[in-house]
């Protein structure tokens, strides 16, 4: 039977049951740093959430899990393969698949980064960001974007169209690019603080969401910094402020995830 057609729909600027809402990276930006991620996740606090685990299928991914779903919204293998996704607010479809399943597909698989951002049909998804990548190659691919390679630099994707810098998405680079110039310990804790500090304002510009009235917020802070030999992450859960901390090398290097 032929899949039902996906037609694009408008949508109000609202709140959306659905990804995290700002991707800062870093791609390469030194020697010893090939990638730094610095992500919040916004959602409705019902929304069911298994926080940064490995995952029991599968020990090479550590990752969040959305538990309606099933997918993911940033997950990382032992190896340094990754990728993240945000929902872009304004585009929907109909019978859409779960962009959180984008995030696990690229995981699980030996794509290369650009390929596999190239087979997605933007069309089966709402509006979003997607970033997929290893310590080498990160793609970006949008529902309002072909797929292409980042360059080597600092990038940031929020809830806004590809073409829109959202203010958030300006501080974030800022964040990023003053960040770098810690140690790694420090630095983890300076994009930490980050992403974890209320501005005010609107959501355009708001990095930590916290809107309990409405029962939505930012549920989850992670950064992660990975090195030639290891990638280290930190995620910590709102509200509560509950911390986990993994710390993984490839099988190749002789261990596997430290908790």
């Amino acid at each position: 039977m032929p899949d039902r057609p996906r037609a694009r729909r408008p949508h109000s600027f609202g709140y959306d049951r659905n990804c995290m809402c700002l991707i800062a990276i870093a791609v390469r930006t030194s020697a010893h740093l090939p990638i730094v991620i610095a992500a919040n996740r916004d959602e409705f606090y019902d929304r069911p959430t298994r926080p940064l685990h490995v995952w029991d299928e599968n020990k090479n991914i550590a990752g969040g899990r959305d538990l309606r779903a099933g997918g993911s919204w940033l997950a990382v293998t032992q190896e340094g393969r990754f990728a993240a996704v945000t929902n872009i607010r304004g585009i929907e479809v109909t019978n859409p698949r779960s962009r959180g399943e984008l995030v696990g597909d690229f995981v699980r698989s030996n794509l290369d980064p650009l390929d596999y951002a190239q087979q997605i049909q933007p069309n089966e998804y709402a509006g979003f960001h997607l970033i997929a990548g290893d310590r080498t190659r990160v793609a970006h691919v949008a529902s309002d974007v072909s797929a292409t390679l980042l360059p080597d630099g600092i990038f940031a994707v929020s809830n806004a169209p590809a073409l829109i810098d959202w203010p958030k998405i300006v501080l974030a680079r800022e964040a990023m690019a003053a960040a770098l110039d810690h140690s790694p310990r420090q630095l983890v804790d300076e994009l930490m603080r980050f992403l974890t500090t209320p501005r005010g304002g609107p959501i355009e510009q708001e990095v930590f969401v916290s809107l309990p009235d409405r029962g939505y917020g930012t549920r989850s802070s992670t950064v992660i910094v990975m090195t030639e030999d290891e990638i280290a992450i930190r995620e910590m859960s709102h509200p509560g402020g509950a911390v986990v901390a993994l710390n993984l090398r490839g099988e190749e290097k002789g261990a596997g995830a430290d908790k």
